[in-house]
């Protein structure tokens, strides 16, 4: 997994480190196009300004102009003229910082002005001053003036002004404005006059934009090794799955990158597991063949105390008849650790045939009557009792569940058959003491005894349930436990319909 996670780090740096770049180009870019377009508009008010003087004939030459200016007529222009030629002024922007301007047609125009390299001083305040504070023009002309030029804001303001013509700055956040305000013995107020930048697009918002293209940039490609890591967990908790059922070696064809790393991982879980298979086979043949072997020791001893029965006197008969009990005793458990040891194997052959439940729930109770004298047992089955299963097993795991119940019993077992379209369910309940729900687990498990009054007092080996238990999973089923109404324990042994195989193996 170290391979995938320094994927993930090196996507994370790399992505920081250009979107930082990035954000630091755009920045550079955009303060480069805001001044270039600042510089502009400044010459463009520049401009306006003084080809108004020039035109009105209020000055012959202007120094304090960035322009060099022609002037193709002589005489002065109407103030009308003038703002229809303002409005439709033509630019040329040449290399090296190099402007052309020309005021009227194309062919014979009355004003044309240049600047061969622009300057980063401006004075337009004295331009204004020429331009606002003489007398050649009435107030109504020089608002008519203003109104024209496209490059100049105009708006009155409610502040007081200490001079005809004073220079202000207008601060709003972090932007700020600079203008003058023009204060007319004639006007009732004030009027500010400033720049009107064209910040169509906002340095904020651009930033902010390609901060977020880098940022889902970045996302798309951790999101993709995440997908890929998901994919490999998936794949990975299959193969694993099917190593728990007990399947040996590894599928074909397992995904993986130039890492190795699930597959390798894979391997290591396909070893560990066939080491584990081959310890359980070596036990499982070991307490087979213990159990096979004891079988003809068992027989002789049976042989043995039969033959003794006849040959001493009865005080001595009722010690041979408890050893009996106990030589017993040792044949079922023989007999239990052999069925299981078939069961968990997988060599045993189950025969499929209908049944009827009702038939073999009777025939069990009836051989275990005595067993089950000192309880009520109450029966509740359907008339529609037909299923599919092996006989003897299926009956094996009944007496199982119902010896099982009689033992923790205190007075009542309840049988319960139901059924639907996809299973058969049998239940199997007692008002004994019940199972702890931390424990449900624990009592399928070999030779397994809890802590409480389910103990070894109660009889058997630990062998009962795990056989149900295989014998369910033979069926296509399992064996649930829940709490039953009367306080005990509640056993389901539930299976399907669809196992309609004649030999599962």
């Amino acid at each position: 997994m170290r391979a995938e996670m320094w994927r993930l780090y090196r996507h994370l740096i790399l992505g920081g480190v250009v979107i930082v770049a990035c954000c630091y180009i755009v920045m550079e870019f955009t303060q480069i196009r805001f001044g270039a377009s600042r510089v502009e508009q400044l010459l463009c008010i520049d401009a306006e300004i003084s080809s108004s003087l020039l035109l009105l004939g209020v000055r012959q030459d202007i120094a304090e102009s960035q322009f060099q200016w022609s002037v193709k007529s002589s005489t002065p222009l109407p103030v009308s003229t003038i703002s229809s030629l303002i409005l439709d002024k033509k630019w040329l922007k040449i290399p090296e910082n190099s402007y052309r301007i020309a005021l009227g047609d194309s062919d014979a125009p009355v004003l044309v002005g240049r600047v061969d390299q622009v300057s980063s001083l401006f004075k337009l305040e004295s331009l204004l001053s020429q331009f606002l504070l003489t007398d050649q023009l009435s107030y109504n002309d020089k608002m008519a003036l203003l109104e024209s030029f496209p490059c100049l804001l105009m708006e009155e303001v409610s502040a007081s002004a200490t001079a005809p013509l004073t220079g202000v700055a207008s601060v709003n956040g972090v932007y700020s404005q600079y203008g003058f305000i023009w204060k007319d013995k004639e006007a009732n107020k004030p009027v500010l006059l400033s720049v009107a930048y064209d910040n169509n697009v906002s340095l904020t918002l651009i930033v902010v934009t390609v901060v977020g293209v880098g940022i889902a940039v970045m996302l798309m490609l951790i999101w993709r090794e995440l997908i890929s890591l998901d994919f490999k967990r998936k794949t990975f908790e299959s193969i694993t799955r099917q190593i728990a059922r007990g399947r040996s070696g590894l599928p074909k064809g397992i995904p993986d990158d130039s890492s190795g790393t699930l597959k390798e991982l894979a391997y290591s879980f396909d070893s560990m597991s066939s080491h584990i298979q081959r310890l359980l086979k070596v036990q499982r043949e070991m307490i087979n063949a213990i159990s096979h072997e004891l079988r003809t020791p068992i027989a002789r001893l049976r042989f043995g105390l039969e033959v003794m029965k006849d040959e001493v006197d009865d005080s001595v008969g009722k010690t041979i008849e408890a050893l009996e009990g106990d030589v017993e005793e040792l044949n079922t458990l023989v007999d239990e650790v052999l069925t299981y040891g078939k069961l968990e194997g997988g060599s045993l052959e189950l025969n499929f045939k209908e049944l009827s439940i009702s038939q073999l729930v009777e025939g069990i109770l009836q051989h275990n009557h005595l067993l089950l004298q000192h309880l009520q047992v109450e029966v509740k089955i359907s008339d529609d009792d037909l299923v599919l299963a092996d006989e003897h097993h299926l009956s094996r795991a009944l007496q199982n569940l119902i010896l099982n119940a009689a033992k923790y019993a205190s007075s009542t077992i309840v049988i319960t058959f139901s059924c639907d379209a996809e299973r058969w369910q049998l239940d199997i309940e007692d008002d004994g003491p019940g199972i702890a729900f931390e424990d449900r687990d624990k009592v399928f498990i070999p030779f397994q005894r809890l802590d409480n009054s389910r103990t070894r007092a109660s009889g058997g080996y630990g062998l009962g349930l795990a056989i149900v238990q295989r014998i369910a999973f033979w069926h296509g089923g399992a064996v649930l436990i829940d709490a039953s109404e009367s306080g005990g324990a509640k056993f389901s042994l539930i299976w399907s319909r669809n196992q309609h195989q004649n030999t599962v193996s």
